[in-house]
């Protein structure tokens, strides 16, 4: 059987349901501020009874929308952000492939693609709130109307105009705060260096100069958000007071009545509210479009077992030797992998589990986990007990065996709560190698994938690994070697040729 081949992402859409909200919320709050002008209007004649009723509701019903909206985003965005990330696991899964960009954004883009439903919606709602001016012209005649048009159509450019040069400032800020955070880690790289030289204070100028560059550039973004926020707000204050003095010079020459009057100035007041909010969250707009085209352009891979086994290859050919493999692993099985130094056992057993691309041939791996256990593999930063479990309750004295059991008894694997060092820094490589393996086999992993590990462990330790390896009857192992087995009853070799 040959693997599905890497697929991609269907994105998940919010946009009907967003737009239809949009849609439906706009129409409430232009109804809202109809009902509102009544209750105002039944006040000012002397109605106080309804009136008073009338602006309760006004406040229920928009208590009870603002508080659906802000759950309805909420609801969206934690669906989509549990969405990308099992996408983000299943993608990272895979290889990268040569000049594919940087992984390491991912999570932001997550968090900004789960902004998305609630953007859409704000655009849904603009766009109807702009049916207001049909109200206003209905509620106080044409010119109310043409000032509203006039000045919706001009805050649009407007808008557009501040968002740009926000969105330029706050990528002119992040290029240049990278720049820092690199040459201030240089800096201390050679700190040492630089110190016996006498020239510490050739960094520290250089850092504090990019440090104020940086300072500057994060004052312009402030400057530019804030001229946005003036410009929509005059705007807005703008037409709502000129509505106003149109509708009361109409309402003192007895051509427009109250309550018309009021619903021309709360349904232009309520109008720019909407638009507002579309305007002032233009960068997040193209920042949640932005990492979802890019969310949505990762590949993900489907692994499959051929149901012949955990593990299988066929005439496969890897990045590091021409040879074809032909290898099926079964539950139980013991394989070993050998040959001389360079020969590509770890590349074969990295593409065996889908970490690097196949020359040509196809490899297939289980669903079920896989303890890989390999002489260079790190430790999280962590509590021992949280690289021990990663995150799975284990009862402590399970934990306490299984390091006992591989020799790990002295003072330091005593606490399990004591925090080992980025990437096990502190202990020593065998000890680091028999936590991790410690690890593997406290997770269940039907499997087990041992890259050249003797060679980091003393005599003692390898017999101790040894022993446990055996007690794993229910489990197949992989193991790659030069001439130090580890494995016992082999149950099949794979000799790889230079």
């Amino acid at each position: 059987m040959t693997p599905e081949p890497p697929s991609r992402v269907a994105d998940p859409s919010y946009q009907r349901s967003a737009r239809v909200l949009g849609v439906l919320s706009s129409v409430a709050v232009l109804a809202i501020a109809a009902l509102c002008a009544l209750a105002i209007n039944d006040l000012v004649h002397d109605d106080v009874t309804l009136g008073v009723v009338l602006l309760l509701s006004v406040v229920a019903l928009r208590w009870a929308l603002s508080s659906g909206l802000e759950e309805w985003g909420a609801t969206t965005a934690e669906r989509l952000r549990a969405h990308w990330r099992e996408v983000v696991v299943a993608h990272l899964a895979l290889p990268r492939r040569p000049g594919e960009s940087s992984r390491g954004d991912l999570a932001l883009a997550i968090e900004q693609a789960s902004f998305a439903p609630s953007m859409e919606r704000l655009a849904a709602s603009a766009a109807t709130a702009l049916l207001g001016v049909v109200v206003v012209f209905l509620a106080a005649g044409w010119l109310p109307f043409v000032i509203t048009v006039a000045l919706v159509a001009l805050a649009a450019p407007l808008y557009r105009r501040a968002g740009r040069r926000s969105e330029e400032r706050a990528r002119e800020y992040q290029e240049r705060r990278a720049r820092l955070e690199v040459r201030q880690l240089e800096v201390l790289q050679h700190a040492p260096e630089l110190r016996a030289l006498g020239a510490v204070e050739f960094g520290a100028t250089e850092i504090a100069a990019l440090s104020d560059n940086e300072h500057v550039l994060a004052l312009r973004a402030i400057r530019v958000a804030l001229e946005s926020s003036l410009v929509t707000e005059f705007l807005s204050g703008v037409s709502i007071g000129l509505v106003a003095m149109v509708v009361g010079f109409g309402l003192l020459g007895g051509r427009v009545s109250l309550l018309r009057a009021l619903i021309a100035v709360l349904v232009t007041s309520e109008l720019f509210v909407q638009v507002r909010r579309f305007g002032v969250e233009f960068h997040r707009r193209d920042d949640a479009e932005g990492a979802r085209a890019r969310l949505s352009d990762l590949v993900v891979a489907s692994p499959a077992s051929s149901g012949t086994g955990l593990v299988s290859a066929r005439e496969l050919v890897t990045e590091a030797n021409a040879h074809p493999v032909n290898l099926v692993v079964r539950a139980r099985a013991r394989v070993l992998v050998t040959g001389a130094s360079g020969a590509g056992k770890t590349t074969l057993l990295q593409t065996l589990v889908g970490w690097r691309h196949a020359r040509s041939g196809s490899a297939e791996r289980t669903n079920a986990p896989i303890g890989y256990v390999g002489a260079e593999s790190a430790l999280v930063s962590g509590t021992l007990r949280e690289n021990l479990s990663l995150g799975v309750a284990i009862d402590d004295e399970v934990l306490f065996a299984r390091l006992r059991s591989l020799g790990l008894d002295g003072e330091r694997f005593r606490d399990l709560d004591a925090s080992l060092l980025d990437a096990g820094r502190g202990l020593s490589a065998g000890e680091r190698v028999r936590v991790l393996l410690a690890r593997a086999v406290l997770a269940g992993a039907p499997l087990l994938v041992l890259d050249d590990l003797a060679g980091v462990l003393d005599e003692e330790s390898r017999g101790q690994v040894r022993d446990v390896l055996g007690d794993l009857v229910d489990v197949a192992i992989i193991e790659a070697t030069v001439d130090t087995p580890l494995l016992q009853d082999v149950t099949e070799r794979l000799e790889l040729r230079a």
